[in-house]
């Protein structure tokens, strides 16, 4: 999980089921957004690029992190 998402958890976030609270609610907003104009599977698929995306910069420097720790490992121990 990025830091960021973890640290706005902390501070403002709170456990609880939500999924299917206000359930009329939910869908009179979709409803009402949708007479907008807004195309939900764009948004859907955009949504999923971008934190797929962010997941795997996150990766991809937990990765660089453990690398550079195992040369610095090598090295000491030569």
């Amino acid at each position: 999980m990025p830091d960021q998402a973890l640290q706005a958890f902390i501070d403002h976030g709170s456990v609880a089921r939500t999924i299917d609270a206000n359930l009329s609610e939910a869908e009179g907003i979709y409803s009402a957004l949708e007479k907008l104009g807004i195309d939900w599977v764009f948004v859907g698929s955009q949504l999923e690029l971008e934190g797929v995306d962010s997941f795997k910069k996150s990766f991809d420097s937990l990765l660089d992190s453990l690398q550079e720790k195992a040369n610095t490992l090598k090295l000491v121990n030569l």
